[in-house]
């Protein structure tokens, strides 16, 4: 009898045991996933702020390229504080260029504009100011950008083109 009363406790031990070990699994199994999360989370955040800021760069590089090109080949006129003019400028080749921030003033989370064209007395527009700002400050990026007719990269650390400095 005592065989017997053995067996059977062992019996209804082992479902115990295996559903001990299946709750110890999923909980091992859903902290690795937690901790994967809290590392590549913020990871892929900065990696993407990064990128758009990137982005914000070269498009403020090609939009100076555009503006030279536009006033090289309009003398009268200078540059322009306008995207819809600089859809027209030809690339040396003969192709237009297709920057997205000419078709829409946001681009990978940062938001162009044009300004500050000032005008000499015969009517020319001697300079302008680009600038691009984080659409979501410390999501989509961290600084703004500036870039005027002399191609110096400036930013602002606050998100904010007012306080552009050298870069």
């Amino acid at each position: 009898m005592d065989t017997q009363s053995n067996q059977s406790n062992e019996a209804t031990n082992v479902p115990v045991k295996k559903r001990r070990y299946s709750v110890l699994a999923i909980l091992g199994g859903v902290t690795l996933v937690l901790i994967v999360a809290a590392i590549w989370i913020p990871h892929n955040m900065v990696s993407r702020m990064a990128r758009n800021e990137s982005s914000a760069i070269y498009s403020l590089r090609a939009l100076t390229n555009l503006e030279l090109r536009y006033a090289a080949a309009n003398p009268s006129k200078g540059f322009t504080c306008e995207f819809a003019l600089l859809k027209t400028v030809a690339l040396p080749n003969g192709e237009h260029i297709h920057e997205g921030f000419l078709f829409s003033d946001s681009v990978d989370g940062y938001k162009f504009s044009l300004a500050g064209c000032e005008v000499n007395p015969n009517g020319v527009a001697v300079r302008f100011k680009a600038t691009a700002v984080p659409l979501l400050d410390r999501e989509s990026g961290a600084r703004a950008f500036c870039i005027d007719q002399t191609g110096v990269f400036l930013y602002g650390n606050d998100g904010s083109v007012e306080s552009c400095r050298p870069l």
